[in-house]
C-alpha cells in the first residue's frame, strides 16, 4: 500500500509544567487537561484543522493553511490568558506528513514539536515557511529569533515569537545561546565537506561515503558560495580537518559520523568556523532507517542557512523507496572506490535494481550515465539521457537538468570523438556543424536553466563547456571571450579550483594557436592558484608549461634542460599513477634529451614509459612515445625496418595528425621518401597559425625552436626537389 503524504501546517501545543503539576495533584492536573481539551477541539474545528492526537498533556494537529493554524494557536492562548495555571506554549511549521494506521509522522512533525518546545509559556513560536505566509495578512507580528539549532531533528530553522496583547512574547536575548551564527562578512562563503566517518560496521561504508559525496554536489549548486570538491578533500588523506581546511583555503568545515544500527541509524554532525576557531553547529539525532532519504535534504537547508546562502526552496524529496537509495548508495560506492576489477560491474547492477525500483531517483540515473560514459557505451547513454530529461522535467526534479543537458553535450562530443578513433578520421570531420550545433544547444539549455536556479557554478561551468565547443569550429576569439566570462563568474563566486581550470583552457587555446607568450601567461596564472594544493589541475598545468618552454625557447642550455627534467621526475613522483598523465611527461623528459642528442637516455625514459603505462592506453595515445623511441633508437642505428613497417600501418590507421614538432620527428623517422608528408603537414600548421596571430605574435611563434627548426628543414627540401 503506497504511503500516503501531504504538506500541512502541522501544531503542538502542551502545557508548560504539566508533569510536576500531576506529582502535586493528579486530580487538578487532570482538571486542566480536560479544560485544554474543551477550548482546543472546537478551535481546531472552527479553523479548518483536524485534531490527531493527544500525547500525555500535548496535542498534535495539523490544517490547511499556516494562517489557520496560527489564528487557532492565537485565539487558544487568548481565551487562556487569565487562568495562571494554563501555561500553554504552542510551535507551528508547515512540512510534509505521513499518515499511516490513522496517526501523522514526519521530519514537519518533529520540528513543530521542537517550535512548541522553545515557545515562552502563553506563546507561540513559528518557522519562518509559517512566518513568511502571515506577513500577508492583517493582525499578525512578530519577534526574530534567529537561526535556531533544533536539537534531535538534524536541521536549522529560522524561529519568529508571534506577538499579541494577550500573547507572552519572547525575550530574544533568552535565545542568544541556542542561536547559530550565520555567515555574515562580504567574502564569498567557503566549505570542505570533509566525508562521515562510518561509525558501524565495515560494509556499511558506503553510506557515509554517499551521502557526504552527494552532499557537497547539493551545496556546490546552490548559489554564490565556494565548495571543495571530494576529490580535493580525500587527495589530502589523514590530516586533521583544520588542516585540510588551510590547505583548501576554505573557511568552514563539516565533520560528522554516521552509524547505522539495526532498523535505526544515529547521525552526527559539526560546522566549524576556522576564521572564529569555533564551532558554528553541531546537532546529533537518532532515527528509523526508513528515514534515511531526507538526511541529504536536511543537512544542505543547513548548511546552506548557516552560509547565509539564498536559493530558491529545495524541492521536497519524491524518492521514497528506501531500499532504492540504500542500492544507489551502494552502486556509487562500488563505481567511484572499487576495490577489485569486478567492483565497477558490481556497482552498475546495484544502480539498475535502484532505478527498477524508483524510477524517479534521478541520482541514480545520473550514476548509470556515468557508467555508461566510462564504458564508451554511448547508444545507452543516450537512451537514459532521454528518459531522465523526461521523468525530471515530470517529477518537477529540475534542480537535476542544468547537470543532466550538460552531461548530455559531452557525452555527444565523446561519441563522434570515439567514432572519428574508428573510422579514422579527423575529429573536427566527425564533428559537423549539425552535431557541434546539438552539442552547444545542451549547453545553453544547461547554463538557461542554472542561470534561473541561482546554480551559479553550474552555469558558469556550462559557459565554459559552451566555449570549448567554440574552440572545434575554429572560432577561438569566440572562444576565448566565453572563457573570460566564465573567469568573472569564478571569481565571483570564489571558486579557485574553476578558475584554474579556465585558465588551464585559454592556456591551451593560446599554445594552439601559437601565442606561447599568452599561453604562458594563463599557465602560469592557474598555476599560481593550485600550486602545493595536490591537484592533478597543477600537474596539467606544470606539464604544460614545461612542454611551451621546450617546443618554444631557442635559449635553453644543458642546465635548463636537465632541471626541466628533474622538473618532470617531480611530476611523475606524484602522479605517475595517471597515465594519459604520465605518458605526456614522459614524452617531455625525452624531449629535454632530444634537445641534448642524448639519445641512450631517451632510450632510456622511453622503455621505462612503455613499461610502466602502454600496455594501458590505446594505441593512438601513446604513439608520440613510441615514435620517438623509435627515432632513438634510428639515431644509435639499430635494425628498425619491420617494426618501422608495423608503426607505418598504425599510423595511417589511426589517421592522427600530429603538432608541427612532433610532424618533425615522424618526418625524421620515416625519411624524406614517406615521412614528407608529415613535414608538409607540420609547415601547413604554422603558416596556419601564423596567419591567425597578431603581428608581435607572429614574430614571436616565428622565431620559436621548432618552427625554425621545422622550416629550416623544410627550406632544405624544396629545394632538393626537381
Amino acid at each position: 500500500m503506497p504511503i500516503e503524504r501531504k504538506l500541512a501546517a502541522i501544531m503542538f501545543t502542551d502545557i508548560a509544567g504539566y508533569t510536576a503539576s500531576m506529582s502535586k495533584s493528579e486530580s487538578k492536573s487532570l482538571d486542566l487537561l480536560e479544560k485544554k481539551r474543551s477550548i482546543l477541539k472546537p478551535l481546531i474545528k472552527e479553523y479548518k484543522g483536524t485534531f490527531v492526537k493527544e500525547i500525555g498533556d500535548g496535542t498534535l494537529s495539523y490544517f490547511e493553511s499556516a494562517v489557520n493554524a496560527a489564528t487557532c494557536a492565537v485565539k487558544l492562548q487568548e481565551q487562556t490568558y487569565d487562568d495562571d495555571d494554563m501555561n500553554i506554549r504552542a510551535g507551528i511549521h508547515i512540512g510534509d506528513i505521513v499518515f499511516k494506521d490513522g496517526d501523522v509522522f514526519g521530519d514537519g512533525v518533529n520540528v513543530a514539536s521542537r517550535l512548541e518546545n522553545i515557545a515562552p509559556q502563553g506563546g507561540v513560536c513559528v518557522s519562518k515557511n509559517v512566518y513568511d505566509e502571515l506577513l500577508n495578512q492583517d493582525g499578525f507580528d512578530g519577534v526574530e529569533l534567529g537561526l535556531q539549532s533544533l536539537k534531535g531533528v538534524g536541521r536549522l530553522v529560522e524561529v519568529f515569537g508571534l506577538k499579541g496583547s494577550k500573547l507572552k512574547e519572547p525575550n530574544p536575548q533568552e535565545y542568544k545561546e541556542t542561536e547559530v551564527q550565520v555567515h555574515s562578512d562580504d567574502e564569498v562563503p567557503s566549505i570542505a565537506i570533509i566525508p562521515f566517518v562510518n561509525k558501524g560496521a565495515d560494509e556499511d561504508v558506503f553510506y557515509a561515503y554517499g551521502i557526504s559525496s552527494d552532499l557537497i554536489s547539493d551545496i556546490a549548486s546552490a548559489g554564490v558560495i565556494r565548495v571543495s570538491s571530494l576529490t580535493e578533500v580525500e587527495e589530502l588523506g589523514d590530516l586533521s580537518f583544520k588542516e585540510k581546511a588551510k590547505k583548501l583555503n576554505t573557511r568552514y568545515v563539516s565533520n560528522g559520523s554516521l552509524w547505522r544500527m539495526g532498523e535505526q541509524f544515529q547521525l552526527s554532525i559539526e560546522l566549524y568556523d576556522i576564521n572564529k576557531s569555533k564551532v558554528v553547529w553541531s546537532d546529533r539525532w537518532q532515527e528509523k532507517w526508513e528515514n534515511l532519504v531526507s538526511i541529504k535534504q536536511k543537512l544542505s537547508e543547513s548548511l546552506l542557512k548557516t552560509l547565509n546562502t539564498h536559493t530558491p526552496a529545495l524541492q521536497p524529496n519524491i524518492n521514497n523507496n528506501v531500499e532504492a537509495y540504500e542500492l544507489y548508495l551502494k552502486g556509487k560506492f562500488k563505481i567511484d572506490k572499487p576495490e577489485n576489477p569486478d567492483d565497477f560491474n558490481i556497482g552498475v547492477e546495484l544502480i539498475d535494481r535502484a532505478i527498477s525500483l524508483d524510477k524517479n531517483l534521478i541520482d541514480a540515473r545520473l550514476l548509470k550515465m556515468k557508467s555508461c560514459g566510462m564504458t564508451g557505451d554511448f547508444d545507452k547513454f543516450v537512451d537514459i539521457c532521454k528518459d531522465t530529461i523526461q521523468i525530471t522535467e515530470e517529477s518537477n526534479q529540475t534542480k537535476y537538468l542544468p547537470l543532466i543537458y550538460r552531461l548530455k553535450g559531452i557525452q555527444i562530443f565523446m561519441q563522434h570523438t570515439a567514432l572519428a578513433a574508428k573510422g579514422g578520421s579527423k575529429v573536427k570531420e566527425t564533428l559537423t556543424d549539425d552535431i557541434l550545433d546539438e552539442i552547444l544547444d545542451c549547453f545553453s539549455k544547461s547554463s538557461d536553466i542554472a542561470k534561473k536556479a541561482n546554480d551559479i557554478k553550474g552555469y558558469a561551468t556550462s559557459k565554459f563547456m559552451n566555449a570549448i565547443v567554440y574552440r572545434f569550429q575554429d572560432n577561438f576569439l569566440k572562444e576565448i571571450e566565453v572563457m573570460q566570462e566564465a573567469v568573472g563568474i569564478f571569481k565571483e563566486i570564489d571558486d579557485q579550483e574553476g578558475l584554474s581550470h579556465v585558465y588551464f583552457e585559454i592556456g591551451n587555446t593560446y599554445k594552439d594557436l601559437g601565442d606561447y607568450v599568452k599561453s604562458l601567461h594563463y599557465n602560469q596564472k592557474g598555476l599560481d592558484i593550485v600550486e602545493k594544493k595536490h591537484l592533478i589541475r597543477e600537474v596539467l598545468l606544470f606539464s604544460n608549461i614545461i612542454e611551451i618552454k621546450l617546443i618554444a625557447n631557442n635559449n635553453l642550455e644543458d642546465a635548463d634542460l636537465e632541471d626541466l627534467s628533474e622538473q618532470c621526475d617531480k611530476l611523475l613522483s606524484s602522479y605517475g599513477h595517471e597515465l594519459v598523465v604520465a605518458n605526456s611527461i614522459y614524452v617531455y623528459k625525452a624531449l629535454t634529451k632530444f634537445r641534448q642528442k642524448k639519445y641512450s637516455s631517451v632510450v632510456d625514459i622511453l622503455e621505462e614509459s612503455k613499461a610502466k603505462i602502454a600496455d594501458s592506453l590505446d594505441g593512438n595515445i601513446f604513439e608520440q612515445a613510441q615514435i620517438l623511441l623509435m627515432l632513438a633508437r634510428k639515431y644509435q642505428e639499430q635494425d628498425l625496418n619491420q617494426e618501422l613497417i608495423d608503426l607505418e600501418k598504425e599510423i595511417q590507421l589511426e589517421g592522427y595528425k600530429y603538432p608541427y614538432w612532433m610532424g618533425y620527428y615522424v618526418y625524421k623517422l620515416f625519411g624524406k621518401e614517406k615521412g614528407n608528408k608529415y613535414l608538409s603537414d607540420a609547415v601547413d600548421d604554422i603558416k596556419s597559425k601564423q596567419g591567425q596571430l597578431e603581428e608581435k605574435a607572429v614574430k614571436e611563434f616565428s622565431e620559436s625552436f621548432y618552427v625554425r627548426l621545422v622550416l629550416k628543414e623544410w627550406e632544405k627540401v624544396s629545394k632538393s626537389q626537381p
